[in-house]
């Protein structure tokens, strides 16, 4: 054979042999791809299995957190504390009174229910608060209103956030200006059973005790503003307010606030009550000829006098003679027994947010707050007991 053919038959074989690896590898790797592909189809399996176990690790935490969200501070645990009547110094109310307004407020007795039951909207709250039990949130409130905490020490207290804190605070006001905002003047036949025996031998006919009330305010920047809220008699800036009692001190009427400058017969004239006054009249729960009792600065005989009603009012002595006996008895009696009202204002000016210097960033609801404290006070033991 020539050397021709002998290289013609060595390439033949080296591309067979080459041919033939190739079609080794080509086999191997053909054999190699089914498990490759189980192999991908196992750690998608896997990663789907733990994309549901973290959602349902998510579901549990959520449930954790709406059945025993860790707020420390709860009705049950002041109401538990060795500290004597702490549950009255936090909140004005004994654990009892506290349940009887829960009740009232129509909040449910389970600690686990949460907003969805009564009108607040829970859109403004963070996905942790708005699993608080309205029961923690209401003593958060009224913590706030009798002892008047900043904003961060509630927050630390109860464990949420400032903002929240602030955005449970106007909410509640809210719903609780709207619950409370309900007619509470009694008819007079019930006023007439629950008088005290010596106001109801002296004024039997007398139903409700007038008085004006002033609170501070921060001063304002407006100089004309700081005009009108200037008050000649507290000589300061305040916001004033006329209340209506009972004989035995619950309030009935809570006025909005006025400047401190206007005067008793201006804030009896705008705020209202002669509409109320007429209304009761012409529903029966106040007769022509019932009597109100006010002070020497109500001159509101004239307004009385439209409406049908009497006046007790205190007579004013003459300058030039000496006040008669008779004068001398009836205004010891008035102001024997005007001092309810009085006791009534000094209910409600111990829920401290109200009773220091309103600061003017309050200024905003101011007039919801002080309705509200105004007619939490009735829910406290009467300043007289028949």
């Amino acid at each position: 054979m020539d050397i021709t053919g002998e290289r013609a038959s060595e390439s033949l074989m080296e591309d067979t042999t080459t041919e033939g690896s190739t079609m080794v590898i080509k086999m191997e790797c053909t054999d190699d791809q089914p498990q490759m592909r189980e192999n991908q189809e196992e750690v998608e399996k896997l990663k789907a299995l733990l994309a549901q176990k973290e959602q349902e690790n998510d579901l549990l935490r959520e449930k954790i957190q709406t059945c025993q969200a860790p707020y420390p501070l709860t009705p049950e645990t002041i109401n538990n504390s060795s500290v004597p009547n702490y549950f009255r110094y936090c909140t004005g109310f004994t654990y009892d009174e506290f349940n009887k307004l829960c009740r009232f407020l129509r909040l449910p007795d389970s600690e686990t229910v949460t907003q969805t039951h009564i009108p607040l909207n829970c859109d403004k709250l963070d996905r942790h608060t708005r699993h608080m039990p309205l029961r923690q949130e209401f003593l958060l409130v009224l913590i706030r209103l009798r002892q008047n905490f900043d904003l961060e020490e509630l927050a630390f207290k109860f464990q949420i956030d400032i903002q929240s804190v602030s955005t449970l605070f106007s909410l509640w006001i809210d719903f609780m200006y709207d619950r409370l905002g309900v007619s509470v003047w009694p008819h007079r036949d019930i006023i007439t059973k629950n008088m005290p025996d010596d106001y109801k031998a002296e004024f039997p006919t007398s139903f409700a005790i007038l008085d004006c009330t002033e609170i501070k305010i921060e001063k304002p920047s407006s100089l004309l503003v700081q005009c009108e809220i200037y008050s000649n008699y507290k000589s300061t800036n305040t916001l004033k307010s006329l209340i209506v009692c009972d004989p035995r001190g619950s309030i009935m009427f809570a006025s909005a606030l006025y400047t401190g400058s206007t005067s008793d017969q201006e804030i009896f004239r705008e705020c209202k009550i002669k509409d109320l006054l007429k209304g009761l009249l012409q529903c029966g729960y106040l007769k022509r000829g019932d009597g109100l009792m006010v002070d020497k600065g109500f001159l509101i005989e004239k307004d009385a006098k439209e409406l049908g009603l009497k006046l007790n009012i205190p007579p004013f002595a003459k300058s030039s003679l000496r006040m008669p006996v008779s004068d001398v008895e009836i205004t010891k009696k008035i102001a024997k027994h005007r001092v309810h009202v009085g006791r009534a204002i000094a209910k409600v000016k111990q829920f401290k947010i109200v009773s220091g210097r309103i600061p003017n960033s309050m200024l905003v609801n101011i007039n919801e707050i002080w309705f509200v404290v105004c007619m939490l006070s009735n829910f406290q033991q009467h300043i007289i007991q028949t």
